[in-house]
């Protein structure tokens, strides 16, 4: 959104949504920056979480008419298309390489940037897997610069990568799919070799583009590291973050063109001599560029460290933090030049599951540090909140997302009046309305070491605390470092449907490990996951079962996902007499088959010289035998490119071994997310739960019926 743009936004949005109620079936849109032409794409396939091709066409404005995005390739079918920063130039990636336009339209033809692309080996302008999934969370790594004259890209090169296969099955409607294919997948893991990142620039101010390789600052570039942000400062200088591979040291540094070529030299650097470090956000620039602004750990007495505004000066070393305190800034959005105001997203001391809209005036400010919020006193109902601001800053979009019923609405930034009211979700008001949904206690429960666990239970609408009836209770466990599963946020998730319809207690907790209360907390579990975050929820969940006397302490189970399915597996594997039924959902089993940066940014690296130990006690197979007598259910799908089959197989060999019995469910063809199985997936898991954890008298013949 552009603050010139605001008058112009309706007749817009308007247009907009007549090409879209054309035939064809359009999944995402963009307007070129001369607004003459508007990029359409369809028929998405997705490749991983963020990635996807797909077919584009352009609408041409002034003659009303859509065309194929490269007439000479009407069904071509493209990895990434996006507008640069001027007029109607462009960039896309087909087959692994970069390809640019200076003008759409008029003839012009695309020129190859790049020529060293390979499928599954060789990206350029792409993320490969890894750097997908852990590092840019995005289906691109194409950065143009401001005035469109340049335009930075990575280049991955999986050469040295091991190889990851699993089947794929087809359909089983095809006579033709006799055998199954064999899906092969570069797919580095712990103390294995690691894909090698190189930062590129492209020239356009001469005849023919000139691509150059951007060289990493000396203090890294002969060690083995990580790219992980990239934004261009002006038209002649970018910053790029690198990261060591073992994650304690991180480099801010400014690049640019010189007699040497691109090159980039150390301006700020961030170590921990315990932990590690996650840089991953390009940073927020003032307007003059001289100053830019990251979120950094800053030390508050014995609370430990806690990520705050720092502010940079481009043009010495000079650091200085313009905010303090035991919480925790979770992003910083806007730089308004005008007010001399750094705009953030942060938790409030005491209450990390809420989030805030803050600004703090910057050290060029009469009122230097000073701080106010803009979101604190709008609305009971509004706790959580996220901002998009427009280009320059006047105004922002605010999403009031919980704890009541979402809302947006456009306010202006330096008087925080409102503009306009987008959507108030009233509708889905009235829905839930005539619901009888759960009744929410969320309190805190003190755990080993002076911390305290954020517990929130969803209890059943008929419960009263003052009866004898008595509930099961389903414990959902996520522990991912840094996660946070009780917070403000508007939900209505399985357990709510668990709560209100099946009578059961649905509870979650954030324990050590768990994210947004500093650095102390969620770095407690380094080098040894699996085994804090056991050990919390033992004690909370007997806690729980202690102390609240309409739970059934005969009928409590847990389940997860992902880290949270080895969290689950974790407790079960226990000598415990709290639960006696799980269900691991694609479980993390072992460290050693997950990939290698989320794996060694936590436990290190698995070298016997280093922490071969702790992969070792890990290892949820290990104690494959603790499970005897318990009710399990394992579900995975066979396609999972995030966590493989592997874990579940390897698993399940360590559980026949221990003549443990237990209930299996395999997805063929289905990824991490099991999107195309969800109904089955629920309903299998409800079964489940019904009929073997919490014995119900009978079981209905056809799951179907009822629902």
């Amino acid at each position: 959104m552009t603050d010139t743009a605001m008058a112009g936004r309706t007749q817009y949005q308007q247009q907009s949504f007549g090409i879209l109620k054309k035939p064809l079936n359009i999944q995402s849109y963009s307007i070129s920056p001369d607004r003459k032409y508007v990029l359409m794409s369809h028929d998405h396939e997705q490749v991983f979480k963020h990635s996807f091709t797909a077919k584009y066409k352009v609408y041409i404005v002034e003659s009303e008419q859509t065309q194929p995005f490269l007439p000479d390739m009407p069904n071509a079918v493209f990895q990434y298309v996006v507008w640069g920063s001027k007029d109607s130039q462009l960039a896309y990636v087909y087959r692994n390489n970069i390809y640019y336009l200076n003008s759409y339209g008029g003839g012009a033809k695309p020129t190859a940037l790049t020529q060293s692309g390979e499928e599954g080996v060789i990206f350029n302008g792409l993320p490969d897997w890894i750097y997908e999934a852990e590092i840019f969370h995005s289906n691109n790594a194409l950065w143009w610069g401001p005035d469109g004259t340049k335009l930075a890209y990575g280049v991955f090169n999986d050469t040295q990568v091991d190889v990851m296969t699993y089947p794929w099955y087809g359909s089983y409607e095809d006579s033709t799919n006799v055998y199954p294919q064999t899906i092969k997948l570069r797919y580095p893991k712990p103390g294995r070799p690691n894909p090698k990142a190189s930062l590129w620039v492209a020239d356009f101010t001469q005849p023919f583009p000139v691509t150059e390789e951007v060289m990493p600052p000396v203090e890294i570039k002969d060690l083995e590291y990580y790219l992980t942000a990239v934004k261009w400062i002006d038209d002649q200088r970018l910053l790029a973050i690198w990261l060591r591979r073992v994650q304690n040291s991180s480099i801010v540094s400014i690049c640019q063109s010189g007699d040497s070529g691109w090159m980039c030299r150390k301006h700020s650097q961030e170590e921990t001599n315990y932990g590690w470090v996650d840089m991953y956000e390009a940073p927020v620039f003032s307007k003059n560029k001289r100053s830019y602004f990251l979120r950094l750990p800053v030390a508050d007495g014995k609370a430990g460290h806690f990520k705050h505004v720092a502010s940079f000066d481009t043009t010495s070393d000079r650091k200085d933090f313009l905010t303090h305190g035991s919480y925790d800034i979770t992003r910083i959005l806007a730089y308004l030049e005008e007010d001399h105001s750094v705009y953030y997203l942060t938790t409030l001391y005491g209450l990390p599951e809420q989030r805030h809209l803050y600004a703090v005036k910057d050290l060029t400010s009469n009122n230097p540090r000073e701080q106010r919020c803009l979101t604190c006193s709008l609305d009971e109902d509004c706790l959580y909140f996220n901002a998009l601001f427009s280009n320059e800053g006047h105004y922002f979009v605010l999403e009031c997302l919980g704890p009541g019923v979402p809302r947006i609405e456009i306010r202006e930034t330096s008087s925080n009046a409102l503009v306009e009211v987008l959507d108030t979700n009233n509708d889905l008001e009235e829905a839930l309305a005539d619901r009888a949904l759960p009744q929410i206690e969320t309190f805190k429960v003190p755990l080993k070491g002076g911390y305290k666990a954020t517990v929130r239970l969803y209890l059943p609408p008929p419960l009263r605390e003052n009866e004898i009836i008595k509930f099961p209770m389903i414990l959902h466990v996520c522990s991912s470092p840094g996660y946070q599963l009780v917070s403000e946020k508007f939900h209505i998730h399985w357990g709510s449907y668990l709560a209100s319809h099946k009578n059961y207690i649905y509870a979650q907790i954030d324990g050590r490990g768990s994210g947004f209360q500093g650095d102390k907390r969620v770095q407690e579990v380094f080098r040894k996951l699996g085994n804090i975050e056991v050990e919390d929820i033992l004690v909370i969940t007997s806690y729980l079962v202690s102390t609240k006397a309409y739970i059934d302490s005969e009928r409590v189970a847990l389940w997860g996902w992902s880290y949270g399915g080895y969290t689950a597996v974790s407790v079960l594997a226990t000598e415990n007499d709290v639960f006696s039924c799980g269900i691991s959902v694609a479980p993390i089993t072992n460290w050693l088959y997950y990939d290698s940066v989320y794996s060694e940014r936590y436990m290190q690296s698995p070298k016997p010289e280093d922490n071969y130990i702790g992969y070792e006690k890990s290892d949820v197979s290990i104690r494959a035998e603790h499970m005897r007598g318990k009710k399990f259910l394992l579900i995975h799908g066979t396609a999972d490119d995030d966590v493989h089959l592997q874990h579940s197989m390897m698993l399940i060999k360590a559980l026949t071994n221990a003549g443990v019995l237990f209930r299996t469910q395999i997805y063929p063809d289905e990824k991490h997310a099991l999107v195309n199985v969800k109904m089955h997936l629920y309903q299998t898991m409800e079964d489940f739960l019904e009929y073997t954890c919490f014995k119900s008298p009978e079981r209905p013949m056809d799951m179907h019926n009822g629902r």
